[in-house]
């Protein structure tokens, strides 16, 4: 655990945050090398003294006992100095140990002998035993080590994630990412949130993946070389959490954005339906007595009060049309209509629609296009009539007057597809993105044109609820395109409940 210690405190780290900055100073070169002498010498020392006593205790024993039961007794010294200490002292302790051996318990005591077989073997078996052990313990030791560090490394890292995954703002996160680093470093680095780093650091850790990264950690010093492969894996590694923690923070402010978007549109839903609900029936029961007034005075034949009955009921019409389409949005995206799907013939409901704006479709070139062998198609025949009722009006109010218009049917075997093509100013690839949205209106559109910014929206809630598509593309020479499709089949469920639900404008 020491040497992970020493390890880690090769950085020079800074750590900076708006909350203040932290200065916890690592220990020294000088301070490091002392230590490792003065372990050094008390491991010689340690050494020496074990000789001593085990040398002590073969000589009183030695009249009691063979040579080779005080040659255990030097040995049990040995093994007991390597399993602690490295090569060096073990080959200290065994060397002089074997001396001291032969100088107090072999005899001639209190004296070296010349070497002979048995002496020989003594000193190479107590040296070979000794560093034998020495080794064996060293990869244990070195081991343990590895291991008390990856547990330290884990505990660490799962106490950084448990502690930021506590945090709801971004400096709350920078304080205790902080803290944690200060902790396992024990020295200083430096933390850039969403910038590029500054000064001429000596290693960079991007927190995230980049270019999308949330930041950056500095490092001032490189490590040592052997340390220094496994400190950039644990600056990574602290890098990841801290990345994990800022990615949380991001997405619960999206989703407490979307929430208050959502509640805002459910507000507006229900203003709009309550409205619409409200103004209705006064509206009908002016659009009644308009249209009564009239008939009258067409009898009258007197051409003043023709007119402004005839202006009080197409005004009339077009609120009631304007009324319509709010209760088609607010029940469509609310999920209130309930489809009455019949075999319907496409052809018959594009021809009819078209018959119902003749008047406005005047003096322009309109071109239908349908295969003779149209299959029916299953519709809620009053959704598609009023999808296609906003789409003709949609591509009127924003083409000029007699530029032509075009209506392309096709079938295959999943569905069927129809366009609608006008020659107008076209959309830019910014409408285009927002063209489906609620009240929105193009560039092109003029202020007192009738448009309200939902035809589109209505077409768009229509074919999702008939699990169809929608798109829109710029034509080449300019103009619009417009492509929706209506599957060929679909699952019949509760689709006839209740009929009436799909008569928006009742």
């Amino acid at each position: 655990m020491e040497r992970a210690r020493r390890q880690l405190s090769a950085y020079s780290l800074r750590v900076m945050s708006a909350f203040g900055q932290s200065d916890s100073r690592p220990p020294t070169n000088g301070q490091e090398r002392l230590a490792r002498a003065v372990s050094g010498h008390l491991g010689f020392v340690s050494g020496a003294l074990t000789n001593v006593v085990t040398t002590t205790i073969a000589y009183f024993v030695a009249p009691y006992a063979q040579l080779a039961h005080l040659t255990i007794i030097h040995l049990v010294g040995a093994v007991l100095v390597s399993t602690r200490y490295g090569m060096k002292i073990s080959t200290f302790t065994a060397v002089t140990g074997a001396l001291a051996f032969d100088y107090f318990c072999i005899p001639p005591v209190f004296a070296f002998a010349l070497p002979d077989a048995h002496s020989v073997i003594i000193f190479a078996g107590m040296l070979g035993v000794a560093l034998l052990v020495c080794w064996l313990n060293q990869g244990l030791r070195e081991q343990r080590a590895v291991a008390r560090e990856s547990e330290a490394r884990t505990q660490t890292l799962c106490a950084l994630s448990l502690d930021l995954s506590q945090v709801t703002t971004e400096g709350e996160l920078v304080q205790r990412a902080e803290r944690h680093l200060v902790e396992l470093f024990g020295s200083r680095t430096r933390i850039f949130v969403g910038r590029q780093v500054t000064g001429s650091p000596l290693a960079v850790q991007p927190i995230g993946v980049e270019p999308q990264a949330f930041g950056f950690i500095s490092v001032d010093e490189r490590p040592a070389v052997s340390a220094e492969a496994e400190q950039r894996l644990l600056l990574a590694a602290c890098a990841d959490r801290i990345a994990d923690a800022f990615k949380r923070l991001s997405l619960g402010e999206a989703a407490r954005h979307a929430q208050v978007a959502t509640e805002l549109e459910r507000n507006r839903n229900a203003l709009l339906s309550a409205v619409s609900h409200d103004m209705k029936t006064p509206l009908a029961a002016i659009l009644t007595a308009g249209t009564s007034l009239l008939s009258a005075a067409r009898l009258d034949a007197r051409a003043g009060s023709q007119e402004l009955l005839e202006t009080i009921v197409q005004e009339a019409e077009r609120m009631n049309g304007l009324i319509a389409n709010l209760l088609s949005v607010t029940r469509l995206e609310g999920g209130a209509v309930v489809l009455n799907r019949e075999p319907e013939a496409l052809d018959d409901l594009i021809f009819g629609v078209l018959s119902h704006l003749s008047g406005r479709l005047e003096g322009r070139d309109v071109q239908v296009e349908v295969p003779e062998d149209l299959p029916l198609v299953p519709l809620d025949a009053v959704l598609v009539d009023q999808l296609l009722v906003n789409l003709l009006e949609n591509a009127l109010r924003y083409t000029p007057a007699g530029s032509p218009l075009s209506i392309r049917v096709t079938a295959s075997a999943e569905a069927v597809t129809v366009e609608v093509a006008d020659r107008g100013p076209g959309l830019t690839e910014q409408e285009q993105a927002k063209v489906f949205d609620k009240f929105y209106r193009g560039q092109s559109a003029k202020r007192n044109d009738g448009g309200t910014g939902l035809g589109l929206t209505i077409c768009r809630a229509v074919l999702l609820a008939h699990d169809g598509q929608i798109g829109l593309e710029s034509r080449v020479g300019g103009g619009l395109l417009v492509r929706f499709s209506f599957p060929r089949t679909f699952t019949f469920t509760d689709a006839r409940a209740n009929p009436s639900e799909s008569r928006l404008s009742a």
